[in-house]
């Protein structure tokens, strides 16, 4: 029997809830799930890929880092997928890192899914106006 590791599956329940939420809001996207190990940070990565230009996809790493302060902690990068390398850790420019907290944890869980909904969003809308030029 294969058992998740709790920062994989947490990682894991994060994306789940971001694709449920994108279902129900009818945005359709196009991406993967990937799950990414280091050897020191484990946890998942989004890829959401752009329809017309590669530079455009994103890709949010969602994990525990070993070193959190909390145990409900989750950290998220947000990167382009060109700076995703072959083990599915990021290599390169960051655009944003959020640290997320809470005690309880579906809170923590809420924001962390709002959060990389909202970049979806913004980064579906700046597409938007670039094809429409």
């Amino acid at each position: 029997m294969i058992v998740w590791n709790e920062k994989v599956r947490r990682s894991q329940d994060v994306i789940n809830a971001v694709i449920n939420q994108l279902y129900k809001e009818n945005i359709n996207t196009d991406g993967v799930a990937e799950i990414f190990n280091n050897g020191k940070e484990q946890g998942c990565v989004l890829k959401i890929f752009d329809r017309y230009n590669p530079r455009l996809d994103l890709c949010f790493w969602i994990y525990m880092a070993s070193d959190r302060i909390l145990n409900n902690e989750i950290t998220v990068v947000v990167g382009k997928h060109i700076n995703c390398n072959e083990l599915n850790m990021w290599d390169g420019e960051i655009i944003d890192s959020c640290i997320f907290q809470d005690k309880f944890v579906r809170e923590m869980h809420k924001k962390v899914r709002d959060y990389i909904l909202d970049s979806i969003k913004q980064n579906m809308n700046k597409t938007r106006d670039i094809l429409s030029l």
